[in-house]
């Protein structure tokens, strides 16, 4: 298992709260085995622990940020920060941090602007966080279109490690906007390639239903699981 992977979770599993890897490592953590470079670490937490996890985050000695603006953070002090509110995404940064520069701004407090030194994150020492929703025993996909799975089968392990299951993982790829990305053109089609012909009937059958209802004008993803032939 990649070293990194190994080290977040040894991190992250006495926070108290629920996580799982997603992006590229949930691939490879389903599949068991490297496909590809990874830029960072991405993990998902529930919007009922976002508290948790910054008072956790800060009392190990990190400092996390909320993404303001284009090349801009805003460092959240402590877990009353109203600015947690709205807040999706976040940056958990260890100060000795080789991945992210952090230059303060000029004028404002706790704001600074980054820059991303590498195109591989290489130590442990920088985590990229989502926060996610669950309802009633439901992983929420799209809440606006009652896009859901099952939590049970939504996030799944692989050696006690948790990881986001591959169809939520291609189903949040599928992002239009993202699709036409460069940045992200290449990583999405080599995860499609990678995961997509593995998926079992069941799983393929969800996929393709949601994306039929949060693409009701249709998605060349849609066509390309339709015409793949998957596991029984």
């Amino acid at each position: 298992m990649n070293s990194l992977i190994m080290e977040c979770d040894n991190f992250l599993k006495s926070g108290g709260f629920t996580y799982a890897f997603c992006g590229g490592y949930a691939l490879e953590l389903y599949l068991r085995k490297n496909i590809r470079m990874h830029s960072d670490i991405d993990i998902l937490i529930f919007e009922e622990d976002r508290k948790n996890l910054v008072e956790f985050i800060i009392n190990k000695g990190w400092n996390i940020y909320a993404r303001t603006g284009h090349m801009k953070l805003s460092k959240i002090s402590d877990s009353d920060d109203k600015r947690l509110v709205d807040c999706f995404t976040l940056w958990a940064i260890k100060p000795t941090c080789s991945y992210v520069k952090l230059d303060p701004v000029s004028g404002e407090e706790n704001a600074f602007f980054y820059e991303i030194l590498t195109d591989e994150q290489l130590y442990f020492d920088f985590i990229d966080i989502f926060i996610s929703k669950r309802q009633e025993g439901n992983f929420i996909c799209d809440k606006d279109k009652n896009i859901t799975r099952k939590l049970d089968v939504s996030i799944l392990y692989t050696n006690s490690v948790p990881y986001l299951s591959p169809e939520i993982k291609l189903f949040f790829d599928s992002n239009l906007r993202y699709m036409e990305l460069d940045y992200f053109m290449n990583k999405n089609r080599t995860d499609f390639e990678s995961i997509a012909p593995l998926l079992t009937e069941e799983i393929r059958n969800w996929l393709i239903n949601a994306l039929e209802i949060k693409y009701p004008d249709g998605h060349k993803r849609i066509e390309q699981l339709k015409n793949m032939n998957y596991i029984k």
